[in-house]
């Protein structure tokens, strides 16, 4: 919930701070200008609003787009969607949000303006933070910190840094955590970002309490709430507060517990900061609970529980996720209109071009004809000798340039005959693409339509009978349609994946990774899939391996092998990721290991083929279409690698694949 400050701080080098009591003379001044003046006066209000009113803060935002768009301001235009992006992180819209910043994201690197790309991939990297896109934040974060990076920027480097250190928090690394906190302290303190080191002083307090050093965690936050009293900065206040309540709780000194919650929630109230007010719900029904008054700890638990459910309805993740994969299969649809389209056109300029063959041969026999009737008219005046000398010149010269003619004619029929397999080629590809699609369609249509099946079945026993189960029984029917969600989702994730990759549109950007952090990221996501069925999951690769890859495909790799890997293991059975130097040393070898049931000769040879149908159960039924196989080739063949299995029924199998070495490059 934190990171969404975050996206204030990480824009305020865009324009200076004004002080609060600014906007209302900001706001004087729109009826006193022009309305190309009136375009930065709206980028200042938008900016303004940020910790006031993020709704007033996205209503200037758009404003600003508007008259950006009628004066053809590209650069003022990206900057307004960016403070729109900002506006809605505050108030808990965050598909909107990402809205907003792509949009942005796009105009910037189509202006080549590389400090607002490090901004946008920034901001999006909190938000896949916040919905626990762990895998895309990383990615994000790269991308924004090697722009400041090669610009020079320590500010908002550091600010980078400090978003790592959030989401190494996350992901249970705290003392790397609250040492990349600690490392950019000294930075920000001697800069004018006072607003950033709000969140800074929070950020480190919240290690500390992680740490249970509640001394200095207090200390920590008590410096971010007086410095946000100094500034007047209304967010700052609400949630230092309800960090310091959570604090007093803990101690059981209920009296400050409760005054610190309750100011933490009419600041929060006064921005309208969702996230915020949501905290402030629970921690007041906590307290009312500690103190076994429960009927108030009900009400304000039913409010906590209320506004969580509106956000969360106000964010439909996975509706966003549909729509991207249908707009994907749209772009597929049009892009084969596109290729047949093209073959028209092939196929009528081979016919011009036959006609222009035909007229050139034409004009070679009238050539030809000219010439005989020339060389017997020669014959008829041989008594003229110089005449004669000369008409033998003129032939030599035509001659010539009609053997010139024919190289011309020969190397315009090799033009047509390269054409002609450029488009047998073009066809034989169309016709390829077709019936892999079609193969593709059918195996969806079919593993999406089993799992549909099922959870209607699951949900209409539930509906009819839920009363007549016990909670068990109803846990495990639940459990069942979780199960077949997540199954729905996996396959839908691995189709756009695929879909993308087939035409093109998957950006291959290798640099430098860890390879034990990047694994340990996708254990954390897998982990829980693991524990449900008792199954050791671990990460064997020794820290420091660096590769030149990918991030975002390595993460897929791993993430469908180590899938599949619990798929196909026992209850009680374990899972190994491994790594190590290939023997040329240019290449590391990564391998996904388990002691499940293994894989026959004759499944082993199908496993990477498109045109193969595969649908083989895991040991509790899970279902796969040996579509994330395909992808694992699809993306390791990207990076120059190799992919192969070594199995045997009832020994476990072994998935191996390599990509470049950094070291090595």
């Amino acid at each position: 919930m934190k990171l969404k400050f975050f996206s204030l701080l990480f824009l305020l080098a865009l324009t200076r701070i004004v002080p609060a009591n600014n906007i209302d003379s900001l706001e004087i001044q729109l009826n006193m200008v022009s309305e190309t003046d009136k375009i930065e006066l709206f980028l200042q209000l938008s900016k303004e609003y940020w910790t006031i009113s993020p709704s007033k803060g996205i209503f200037y935002a758009n404003e600003c787009v508007l008259l950006a768009e009628k004066y053809n301001d590209r650069s003022k235009k990206a900057k307004a969607l960016l403070y729109g992006g900002v506006n809605a992180w505050f108030l808990g819209l965050y598909d909107e949000a990402i809205e907003y910043y792509q949009k942005s994201l796009t105009i910037a690197y189509q202006l080549n303006d590389k400090k607002l790309c490090a901004y946008n991939l920034n901001n999006l990297g909190m938000i896949n933070t916040h919905l626990k896109n762990y895998e895309k934040a990383i990615d994000n974060y790269s991308q924004s910190s090697a722009i400041m990076e090669e610009m020079g920027d320590e500010i908002e480097f550091a600010k980078i840094i400090n978003n790592i250190a959030e989401l190494n928090l996350l992901l249970g690394d705290i003392d790397k955590a609250c040492q990349q906190h600690l490392s950019v302290l000294d930075i920000i303190e001697n800069s004018e970002e006072q607003v950033f080191l709000i969140w800074l002083y929070s950020d480190i307090g919240k290690v500390y309490k992680k740490k249970n050093n509640i001394k200095l965690a207090l200390e920590y936050f008590y410096k971010s709430l007086n410095l946000s009293n100094k500034i007047d900065n209304t967010l700052g206040k609400s949630k230092t507060m309800i960090y310091i309540g959570e604090i007093y709780l803990q101690q059981k000194e209920y009296a400050k517990a409760k005054e610190y919650f309750y100011n933490g929630l009419k600041f929060a109230k006064e921005t309208g900061a969702k996230d915020q007010i949501i905290d402030a719900y629970k921690n007041i029904s906590e307290y009312y609970s500690t103190i076994e008054d429960y009927k108030k700890s009900l009400e304000y638990y039913k409010l906590h529980k209320q506004l969580s459910d509106s956000l969360l309805n106000d964010n439909k993740i996975q509706i966003i996720l549909e729509m991207q994969a249908r707009y994907d299969l749209e772009s597929m649809k049009s892009e084969n209109h596109l290729l047949q389209k093209n073959i028209v056109i092939n196929e009528l300029t081979l016919k011009k071009k036959k006609s222009q063959f035909i007229f050139l041969f034409a004009l070679l026999l009238l050539t030809t004809v000219l010439i005989v009737l020339i060389f017997n008219r020669l014959r008829l005046i041989h008594k003229k000798n110089k005449l004669i000398s000369g008409q033998k010149n003129q032939l030599s010269d035509s001659l010539i340039e009609l053997q010139e003619l024919n190289k011309v004619l020969q190397q315009q029929k090799e033009k047509i005959e390269i054409s002609q397999k450029e488009l047998e080629s073009a066809n034989k590809l169309l016709a390829e693409t077709n019936a892999t699609k079609d193969k593709l369609y059918s195996i969806i249509a079919h593993d999406l339509k089993s799992p549909f099946n099922s959870m209607l079945g699951f949900s209409k026993i539930l509906d009819d009978d839920f009363e007549d189960f016990d909670k068990e029984e109803q846990k495990m029917f639940i459990g069942d349609i979780h199960q077949k969600i997540q199954d729905i989702y996996n396959l839908l994730e691995n189709l756009l994946q695929w879909a993308n990759s087939q035409k093109g549109s998957i950006a291959f950007a290798p640099h430098k990774i860890d390879l034990f952090v990047l694994a340990n990221a996708t254990c954390t996501i897998l982990n829980q899939s693991a524990l449900d069925k008792s199954i050791n999951l671990r990460n064997h690769i020794p820290k420091n391996i660096y590769i030149k890859a990918d991030v975002n495909m390595i993460s897929t790799i791993i993430r469908n092998l180590v899938s599949n890997a619990i798929k196909y293991t026992y209850g009680g059975g374990e899972v190994l990721i491994e790594a190590r130097l290939a023997k040329d040393d240019k290449y590391v070898e990564i391998e996904i290991k388990d002691n499940g049931i293994g894989i026959s000769d004759d499944i082993k040879s199908k496993l990477f083929n498109i045109t193969e149908n595969i649908s083989t159960k895991g040991t509790e039924k899970e279902t796969g279409t040996g579509l994330g196989l395909l992808l694992c080739k699809e993306f390791v063949e990207k990076h120059q690698g190799k992919i192969w299995v070594k199995s045997e029924l009832g020994k476990g199998s072994s998935f191996y694949f390599t990509v470049p070495c950094w070291d090595k490059e």
